[in-house]
């Protein structure tokens, strides 16, 4: 590749790089705040099903809003790295390997952007990094390979396996506080503690 198309490919990376960061860092400003609303609607509809005596409906609907939560803590990390990254877009143009100092920031992002549908321009950035760093790169921060450099709480964020009884009555003993809500929790321990002695019974079946 001659000086001149260097010199132009770089111009262009940055160029898109910087509008997709931007675009994905005002996007995700936008659903945090709509997120926000989401999350307190739906506290508020557990405490009431605590009021009421209505458990099972609690224990179903806590599951929704852990997801949430994981969701809504994941985006905040992504933000700040899109916004690292943005700042040393230069230095991203300037060298033809991911600077060791970015790499948990651009690899976090590529393994996000699959999973965080509302924020298409995740994926644009995703393709760019690409481009510019062979589909290995990128493989290996989306298989989770070992030194990828993804960062462990977006992994963790960004699960889709079930919450754990104990994290389940966690929040929900902090929404009944939240809300000044008089709630026995003994029969919810107890349902999850039993969920789980029959997991240990069948996995030893």
């Amino acid at each position: 590749m001659s000086l001149l198309n260097q010199l132009f490919n770089r111009g262009v990376f940055g160029a898109k790089c910087k509008t997709c960061l931007s675009l994905a860092i005002s996007r995700i400003k936008l659903l945090q705040n709509k997120r926000d609303l989401q999350l307190k609607n739906m506290r508020k509809e557990i405490a009431q099903f605590l009021q009421a005596g209505q458990e099972p409906i609690a224990r179903i609907r806590v599951e929704h809003v852990i997801r949430e939560q994981n969701i809504w803590a994941a985006y905040e990390i992504l933000e700040l790295f899109c916004e690292f990254v943005l700042a040393r877009v230069p230095i991203l143009e300037s060298q033809k390997d991911c600077p060791p100092e970015l790499r948990e920031a651009v690899a976090s992002i590529i393994f996000a952007a699959p999973r965080c549908s509302d924020v298409p321009d995740l994926l644009q950035i995703k393709n760019l990094f690409a481009t510019k760093y062979g589909k290995e790169f990128v493989i290996a921060a989306t298989e989770l390979r070992p030194d990828s450099g993804v960062n462990r709480a977006i992994i963790e964020k960004l699960s889709v396996s079930a919450p754990s009884g104990e994290i389940r009555l966690k929040v929900l003993k902090e929404i009944a506080q939240e809300y000044s809500v008089e709630w026995d929790s003994s029969g919810t321990e107890a349902e999850f503690n039993k969920k789980y002695e029959d997991l240990l019974v069948h996995i030893i079946k």
